[in-house]
């Protein structure tokens, strides 16, 4: 994925045109289009927009897997499970910590199961006259 996505509506949902490295190939590309007469609207369109790609990086919240942890201890002893504290909320540095060394883990291994998000969002979307 290249850093800039271009589409005739800035308002549409998918942004299905190709990816660049640069606002200037995004124009280029727009124009290219234009003169293919590769697009929607009734007529030729005179603007662009131009937005940032933003790649989805999944992020574990150590909150709730610990929580769940804790669901699973009264699930196994019953209520004595009630009393084990697995954290202390107070203490954002640890969760800091654990969310860093479990999305680092989940990342690698949707990465090797070939899982990997493929998609991403486009942000700071500007409009360019063509």
């Amino acid at each position: 994925m290249e850093k800039y996505s271009w589409n005739f509506n800035g308002e549409a949902e998918n942004w299905g045109n190709d990816t660049f490295g640069t606002i200037e190939e995004c124009i280029a590309a727009a124009r290219e289009a234009v003169a293919e007469g590769d697009y929607r609207e009734s007529e030729p369109p005179t603007v662009v927009y131009i937005g940032e790609n933003v790649a989805f990086v999944p992020r574990v919240d150590p909150e709730t897997v610990l929580d769940n942890l804790g669901e699973e201890a009264v699930d196994f002893a019953g209520e004595v499970g009630f009393d084990w504290e697995s954290y202390d909320h107070k203490r954002q540095d640890e969760l800091t910590e654990l969310a860093d060394s479990l999305s680092r883990v989940v990342n690698r291994w949707l990465k090797k199961y070939g899982y990997a998000p493929s998609f991403w969002a486009i942000q700071n979307i500007k409009r360019y006259r063509l």
